[in-house]
């Protein structure tokens, strides 16, 4: 799952007005289903924040195998390195 948003069916462009609420659950049961049917062999986020994915770990069935995100020397986030290390999420930059 790359960006956590969604937009308005039939809108385009980023203008605040366009975004839908998110249905990460709904999103996510669908990659587990792929998963666990064996057509795909890991299935990870990329771009979440800490906060997103302490929520998508609380239903989870299956952890995500990795969040990859942007990091650099201004931008470390030590908060997320942590959570994922503590929750065996391999955190890819």
């Amino acid at each position: 799952m790359h960006w956590p948003f969604r937009t308005k069916p039939g809108t385009r462009g980023w203008d605040p007005e366009n975004m839908a609420p998110p249905c990460l659950p709904e999103t996510w049961a669908a990659m587990e289903s792929l998963y666990t049917s064996g057509k795909a062999r890991a299935i990870g986020v990329s771009n979440f924040s800490t906060k997103k994915l302490q929520d998508l770990l609380k239903y989870a069935k299956v952890p995500p195998a990795v969040n990859q995100v942007e990091c650099h020397p201004v931008w470390q986030q030590p908060g997320l390195h942590e959570l994922c290390k503590s929750t065996d999420v391999h955190l890819s930059v």
